[in-house]
């Protein structure tokens, strides 16, 4: 029934006229891709700006302009502004796999993928693009043999890491630690996913951090003695826990940032150290030039369920690869200290993945499809 409905919905889309507007559908709500191509449509001579949203109660996490509305994604007045747009930009599957020819559809997608991703899975949901976004020429031919949209704009980078150049001085008042020397960040990505595709994926930890033997009160002292706070925000698709705090140690979620006035990018580009195992977010990160640390315990348990999109996958890791607590901190003291012993390589992956290292990649996506 799902599919002979989308199927009426495509129909429909290549009949109707198009006006002169953009469509924004993205994930989560306040996703930094969405809201740099938000700020930067202010700018061109559309008409009006459409953000669809799936819950529109809550106040963004930023000040929206003029020109834009936000609308509920499961309504039909979203339906209708979504088939009437003449631009489309999204992150996530949405109402339709295939676009009419004079629709302007751009797959902003959510990272470069190190992981198997679209067509790399047997299965996979097929969305038929007109353009679809890679950092660099290396990342572009990954991302054709995963998607089938019609051309890779494959130096353009991706809006989102506009917003990693954020100041670090901000990231810290808002966050509540002014006078904190370091910020980590630790964004592991979902095992076992809960919404959106449901997958399992190497092998389940059963605590948010997707790492064995993890004790929450041996890290927040690790942090407190040196002077550190870590923010842990579970992947999206992964099982909510809520939010939950100790004096150095915050595990947070989308809720908690927008509170604070602050979005994932932002913070994430105020922060001293990343963690992550395979997520995307760590080819973002390279932008920065701040150390990484890899906690991947099950690496040859993802490989054989998920999949590598590259390979040998020891030479995309940035950063020391750990496989538990102790591992984890003794790699964390190592950074702190400031000796960086990594920076050569991930310099070496960053100039590999990243055609432009600047701020300046929402404006050659709008330059690329004639909207500036």
């Amino acid at each position: 029934m799902i599919e002979i409905i989308r199927k009426l919905i495509e129909r429909i889309h290549q009949l109707i006229p198009r006006q002169n507007h953009a469509v924004i559908y993205g994930w989560p709500d306040c996703e930094d891709s969405m809201i740099a191509l938000e700020e930067a449509l202010q700018k061109s001579e559309l008409g009006k700006v459409v953000i669809l949203m799936t819950g529109i109660q809550r106040s963004p996490a930023w000040k929206i302009g003029p020109k834009t509305s936000l609308v509920r994604k499961n309504s039909l007045k979203g339906l209708w502004l979504f088939l009437r747009a003449k631009y489309v930009f999204f992150t996530h599957p949405c109402f339709v796999r295939y676009f009419p020819d004079d629709v302007v559809s751009v797959n902003i997608w959510h990272g470069m993928p190190i992981k198997r991703i679209g067509l790399m899975l047997p299965g996979s949901v097929r969305i038929q693009s007109r353009f679809i976004l890679a950092t660099s020429t290396f990342w572009g031919y990954v991302m054709k043999r995963a998607t089938p949209s019609d051309t890779v704009l494959d130096e353009c980078g991706l809006p989102r890491n506009d917003r990693l150049f954020s100041n670090r001085e901000d990231v810290l008042r808002k966050v509540g630690v002014p006078g904190c020397k370091h910020i980590i960040v630790w964004l592991p990505t979902y095992r076992t996913s809960i919404r959106g595709e449901l997958r399992e994926d190497g092998r389940e930890f059963g605590n948010s951090f997707e790492m064995p033997d993890i004790n929450l009160s041996t890290l927040n002292e690790f942090m407190r003695t040196n002077d550190a706070v870590l923010l842990s925000k579970p992947h999206p698709m992964a099982m909510n826990v809520g939010p939950r705090e100790w004096s150095h140690l915050k595990i947070i979620h989308d809720s908690w940032l927008t509170g604070r006035e602050l979005t994932l990018y932002k913070m994430i580009g105020g922060s001293d150290v990343l963690i992550t195992d395979i997520s995307s977010v760590m080819i973002d990160f390279l932008l920065v030039d701040k150390p990484v640390i890899h906690a991947f315990p099950d690496i040859e348990e993802y490989r054989d369920s998920r999949g590598f999109s590259v390979e040998p996958i020891g030479d995309f890791f940035a950063g020391e690869v750990v496989n538990n607590q102790e591992e984890l901190l003794k790699a964390l003291k190592i950074e702190l200290s400031g000796m960086d012993p990594h920076a050569k390589k991930r310099r070496a992956i960053r100039d590999l993945s990243h055609a432009h290292q600047d701020d300046q990649a929402t404006q050659r996506l709008l330059k690329a499809i004639n909207l500036i």
